[in-house]
């Protein structure tokens, strides 16, 4: 934490194309105060560790007005390397508020509907398969199987991604994969716990999952959420635990490959323009975390280094292409580029609790993210996240925003079945 100089380069994007869109943090441009920046937050994770700052409603205010979405982390380590882990920083900073006590009431809501129910939504773990009602779906918990389709919370309680999900295993049906679904054994995989500052609820839904996964016997997971599979490959390992398999897949990456391959075909046309936006979750926040237990030194006792060489995430190794790879194979459909893309896309504003905590600041975000959307003159928002796709279609249609907002297979399958524009 003491290592923060105060260059507020965790405000801005690395590399920005113009001044509109030049903003890295949605927290620090609805809060309009240096407190809600990521070099902000780290500041306060100083003063309030050190006895020096109360955790006022303002403080707390600061903390969790944010999405948890990484951006910050991004923009300080390319300007100053592996010298600050502000993400790491703001996981320790809402951990150490909550066990104090002083952490937002709806988020202690939302983690005591994950103890009772394994979801945050506080719905019935048994309406978890509805969406699979009727398509006598492998359970993988009782058959052996090849491939483990995890669904996700979002997914899996959304009437309005059902679609989405069952255009999915109708594609793996055709490929020929031996996979099955959990059903209602599945929960939550922890990360929502984790960024809200629980972290024993993080593990201890985590450990669940594991145990699951291990029952299964799955050489490979093949998860439907971007969420999870942020959780799964960055977050579990933070906790010390890891998935039984190494193959933990993200179904854009795993179907993408099946087309590549040739195990899928699709006759697909669509003559719109089309913007895909990179889910905080599945871009830069998806690359894998390597636990290192390295420490802090000094070089002739001014130079701070690691004593080992360690892992600095830069964003680079998210799931970029495999998304945008599926749209391309549409014919007619024209991709366009936001401004703000890959390890640098502006976040929607749906994780970390902020939707649920402060809905002001959570609008705010998307609301900004669909102009950046509109300037590229695209008709269609395409993701691969449902939490992102779901908050994304609520802000546009309140703010009558003239944008359609699409998961990408459900886009896929749209132009698939339809042959003429959308």
């Amino acid at each position: 934490m003491a290592h923060c100089w105060r260059c507020s380069h965790c405000k801005w994007v690395p590399s920005p194309k113009s001044h509109d869109f030049a903003h890295a943090c949605p927290s620090i441009q609805w809060g309009g105060f240096h407190a809600y920046s990521g070099g902000g937050k780290v500041i306060t994770a100083y003063a309030v560790s050190s006895g020096d700052v109360e955790c006022t409603e303002e403080t707390v205010e600061t903390v969790f007005a944010c999405s948890m979405c990484g951006a910050c982390d991004i923009a300080c380590k390319n300007n100053n390397g592996e010298l600050i882990e502000p993400l790491s920083v703001l996981y320790a900073l809402r951990a150490d508020v909550v066990a104090r006590g002083a952490g937002p009431l709806v988020h202690n809501e939302l983690v005591q509907k994950l103890r009772r129910f394994g979801n945050s939504t506080g719905r019935p773990r048994e309406d978890r398969s509805k969406w699979a009602d009727g398509l006598k779906l492998a359970d993988a918990t009782d058959a052996q199987v090849d491939v483990l389709l995890h669904i996700g919370c979002e997914n899996a309680f959304d009437p309005s991604r059902w679609g989405e999900l069952r255009a999915i295993t109708a594609l793996l049906i055709e490929a020929g994969i031996r996979f099955g679904i959990a059903y209602d054994k599945e929960a939550a995989t922890g990360e929502t716990a984790f960024d809200l500052g629980y972290q024993d609820d993080a593990r201890a839904l985590a450990k669940d999952m594991i145990a699951l996964i291990g029952a299964t016997g799955a050489r490979t997971v093949v998860t439907c959420s971007a969420t999870s599979y942020h959780g799964m490959v960055n977050i579990w390992p933070r906790l010390g635990l890891a998935c039984p398999t190494s193959d933990v897949r993200h179904v854009t990456d795993f179907i993408d490959d099946l087309f590549e391959s040739g195990a899928l075909r699709i006759d697909a046309h669509c003559d719109a323009t089309v913007t895909y936006h990179d889910p905080c979750k599945l871009g830069r926040l998806g690359e894998r975390f390597e636990p290192s237990d390295a420490v802090w030194t000094k070089v002739l006792n001014t130079f701070p280094v690691r004593d080992k060489p360690t892992q600095v995430l830069f964003g680079n190794d998210g799931v970029y292409e495999p998304p945008r790879n599926l749209l391309r194979r549409i014919n007619g459909l024209k991709l366009v580029e936001m401004e703000r893309t890959r390890e640098a896309a502006y976040c929607c504003g749906a994780a970390g609790g902020a939707k649920e905590g402060y809905s002001n600041f959570a609008g705010f975000a998307a609301q900004n993210r669909l102009t950046e959307a509109l300037a590229t003159g695209a008709s269609i928002v395409a993701t691969s996240c449902g939490a992102c796709r779901g908050h994304l279609a609520q802000v546009a249609g309140e703010n009558s925003v003239p944008l359609e907002v699409m998961g990408v297979f459900e886009l896929l399958m749209a132009s698939a079945s339809k042959k003429k524009a959308i």
